[in-house]
């Protein structure tokens, strides 16, 4: 009923929770659009830093319209290495990762991207708690902004 409070009989009630759901300063559909358009910036960054370092890649929109039905936000077309581990995907998420999420996160993407990627990259552009960046080894590295320190094939062979 809070999503189509017009099916409710009582038309007063039905204004009521209609209003009360637009001024939800949490949850509602204002807040909603909000951390969309934040989510969408931060994934607009990813891709200006990823330009502005000359790495190939392919977003979740060209991902899609390959036929992919469970994409990152990023898939590097050559993969990077990231304090010594390897990514071939990134993902961008413009909150800040605490427990409850980064664990749901966990179960709904990042083992699915792992699965069929290989290891990857979360950016959480406003922190997360340390303690949950300790998937390395199974694939997953977690940072607060795009790494400064990755290393390319291109460097990799120049130091060869």
């Amino acid at each position: 009923m809070l999503r189509e409070p017009y099916l409710i009989p009582d038309l007063l009630l039905a204004k009521h929770i209609e209003q009360c759901t637009v001024n939800d300063c949490c949850y509602g559909p204002l807040v909603d659009c909000i951390k969309h358009a934040i989510g969408l910036e931060h994934e607009d960054i990813l891709r200006d830093e990823l330009r502005e370092r000359n790495l190939s890649f392919l977003d979740e929109n060209q991902l899609r319209a390959k036929g992919y039905d469970k994409t990152p936000d990023i898939i590097l077309e050559v993969p990077i290495a990231v304090d010594g581990h390897i990514v071939h995907w990134i993902e961008s998420k413009a909150s800040f990762g605490d427990d409850h999420s980064h664990h749901a996160y966990l179960n709904e993407q990042f083992w699915s991207y792992c699965n069929r990627f290989g290891p990857g990259l979360v950016i959480y552009w406003y922190g997360f708690i340390v303690e949950l960046d300790c998937q390395h080894e199974r694939g997953i590295l977690l940072k607060d902004g795009f790494p400064s320190d990755i290393v390319t094939l291109c460097q990799g062979t120049a130091r060869s």
